[in-house]
């Protein structure tokens, strides 16, 4: 296994403003960052995201490009994986808020999964 995989959030949306779940129209959205997490995460060590050039990011880019990462791994994981060292207080504060919102949604799914058990 490597070492570190690097990923320049700018570099790789080519925008200073992120937004968007999914890339419909060709231009990149937080599915290709989920993409880019998931395919590497077997590969590295540590995942590094940097956020130089980012002036603002959109929840539902957030949730996709990161909090879908909870769907397969576990907050733990996420945690020792993943890497944000340029992160400033509002990416830091958007993080945590995308983070939050994705394991109520995963906690919420499961809660009707095992209420519909029983049926």
């Amino acid at each position: 296994m490597e070492s570190e995989f690097k990923i320049n959030l700018f570099n790789v949306m080519q925008t200073s403003t992120p937004s968007g779940r999914t890339t419909e129209d060709g231009s990149p959205a937080g599915d290709t960052i989920l993409n880019l997490i998931c395919d590497n995460w077997d590969k590295y060590e540590k995942i590094i995201v940097y956020f130089e050039g980012i002036a603002q990011m959109t929840r539902p880019f957030l949730d996709e490009a990161f909090g879908k990462v909870l769907d397969k791994h576990s907050l733990d994981e996420f945690n020792a994986k993943l890497h944000f060292p340029d992160a400033n207080d509002q990416v830091v504060k958007a993080l945590n808020g995308a983070i939050k919102l994705r394991m109520k949604i995963i906690k919420a799914a499961k809660e009707r999964e095992e209420s519909t058990d029983g049926f």
